[in-house]
């Protein structure tokens, strides 16, 4: 997994300053954090990490052809011995940052960087801004969790915000002049965009995630709120229309500009949705900042379902405004969208088929919206194949199996990504949540469930398949192994007659 440079070539002296005569000429070729990125010339940048101190990874680095590692001291870090030298470096965490932007944009003016945060949605606003930016001939780069490239083309990558470095690594082969990124709550508590000049912040929405790894819902929050205290932010894209976001935007510093967007009658982008089908929205919004054009308002029309892609237009929209993207123009390229892989992607449909709608659903409050847009699109029964990732927030499983028995006519628990879990116990865990419901079924194996659920859905009727979207791997104890829920949707979808 050897991480692929810019080109950029330095001396450690010109990386670092200050740096022992005998190593100061040392040739660095790349940075990396993650030691199977570490190749031939490759500095080895070793921090404290939540579990572990990276110095643990350094012989691994070295093996690889490191050139050096840089490491930060601490209480019982130890530099290794060998053939490749270590440099202890005071406060390296926090200077992580600054050495990726000189390193891999040592001559390069920083892109114009829209960063996104939310609970639900950050795929979807971060990939409508870069698509539409594209479209109109403006290449935008996008970064997130289906990928990282300009739209269409994108390569896979792990996390939905890399590592620091990795990031500042990817951005810098990008070359574009605008940027739309998904920021994870991950990533703010863990500092990995540090170093990274942000012109727009956009929040979504704050539900329920992650509190296996924030503990409680206002350190959730606060992690997010970060994103809008960065240094010399520019511009605020907020979704006021949730309790969270209104708070955010009232607390907003001065000069930072606000744009709040909504879709109850506030904000200064607000829209109403005139038509909502299974083949796409229709959104008329209104405002000042439409009226701010010279028009008094402007409709999108896009092949996005369901309510909460009219917010997600709505906020993509208020980024190209922000850009000074004409308003016509916007609209026309946001018209001609598409949702990134596995949100909200639907297939089937028509006299002889079911829809089948794929969504990355994953917590109580997306998946809740999701069968709820489809709840009333249906004009046949419902039907709910979904499962619940291993060695993640519990207590988010029952309230999943709750939403599903509010909505769904039948429900299908499968495995989603159990990880080390047990998959019984984690299926155990949404059924408590499922009180007196007639059509409950468990199957495993989770291309069987896909499979016999669209075979028994009948034309009307409207499966959604939630929790994995757009992933191509399931997780499970004995290993990982390929998988896709549109492919195997597909595959369904072409056995019916």
């Amino acid at each position: 997994m050897m991480a692929a440079a810019v080109g950029t070539v330095m001396t450690l002296g010109e990386l670092l300053g200050g740096v022992p005569a005998e190593l100061s000429g040392i040739e660095i070729a790349d940075l990396v954090m993650d030691s199977r990125q570490a190749g031939p010339g490759a500095a080895f940048v070793a921090v404290q990490g939540g579990e572990s101190h990276g110095i643990e990874y350094a012989p691994d680095a070295a093996a690889r052809g490191a050139a050096v590692v840089l490491y930060e001291p601490a209480p019982g870090v130890e530099a290794g011995v060998g053939d490749v030298p270590h440099l202890a470096v005071a406060n390296l965490r926090s200077r992580v940052g600054d050495l990726g932007r000189t390193f891999f944009a040592p001559s390069q003016s920083s892109p114009r960087l829209a960063g996104v945060t939310g609970t639900n949605g950050k795929s979807t606003v971060a990939y409508l801004v870069a698509q539409a930016q594209t479209l109109r001939g403006s290449p935008c780069g996008y970064l997130g969790t289906v990928g990282a490239g300009i739209p269409p083309n994108l390569a896979p990558q792990a996390l939905t915000t890399p590592d620091c470095l990795s990031l500042h690594r990817a951005l810098g082969s990008l070359d574009a002049e605008f940027v739309a990124m998904e920021v994870s709550s991950h990533a703010l508590a863990q500092d990995r965009i540090a170093g990274l000049t942000l012109d727009t912040a956009v929040f979504t929405n704050l539900t329920r995630d992650h509190l296996d790894y924030h503990g409680d819902m206002d350190s959730y929050g606060s992690a997010k709120a970060r994103l809008f205290q960065w240094p010399e932010l520019r511009r605020a894209v907020i979704f006021v229309d949730d309790v969270f976001g209104a708070e955010l935007a009232r607390e907003l510093a001065d000069p930072i500009e606000r744009i709040e967007v909504g879709l109850r009658d506030r904000g200064e982008l607000r829209g109403t949705i005139v038509e909502s089908t299974m083949s796409g929205l229709s959104v008329r919004v209104e405002g000042p900042r439409i009226e701010a054009t010279g028009a008094n308002e402007a409709v999108l029309d896009s092949p996005l379902v369901g309510e909460f892609n009219a917010e997600n237009l709505l906020l993509a929209l208020g980024v190209l405004l922000g850009w000074d993207v004409p308003l016509a123009e916007s609209c026309e390229a946001l018209s001609r969208c598409r949702a990134p892989a596995g949100r909200m992607q639907v297939l089937g449909g028509g006299a002889r088929w079911p829809w089948v709608a794929v969504d990355y659903a994953h917590t109580p409050a997306g998946l809740d919206r999701v069968l709820d847009v489809l709840r009333r699109q249906a004009s046949g029964d419902l039907w709910c194949v979904f499962g619940c990732g291993g060695e993640r927030d519990r207590g988010k499983r029952p309230l999943m199996g709750e939403a599903a028995s509010r909505f769904a006519d039948h429900i299908v628990l499968t495995d989603d990504n159990p990880r080390g879990e047990d998959p019984g116990a984690i299926i155990a865990d949404i059924r408590a949540g499922i009180i007196d419901h007639e059509d409950v079924r468990i199957e495993h194996d989770r291309a069987t469930a896909i499979v016999e659920t669209v075979a028994g859905a009948g034309p009307g009727d409207v499966v959604l398949v939630a929790g994995k979207g757009h992933e191509l791997r399931q997780t499970a104890a004995d290993g990982d192994r390929d998988f896709s829920d549109v492919a195997t949707v597909r595959a369904a979808l072409g056995k019916l007659t």
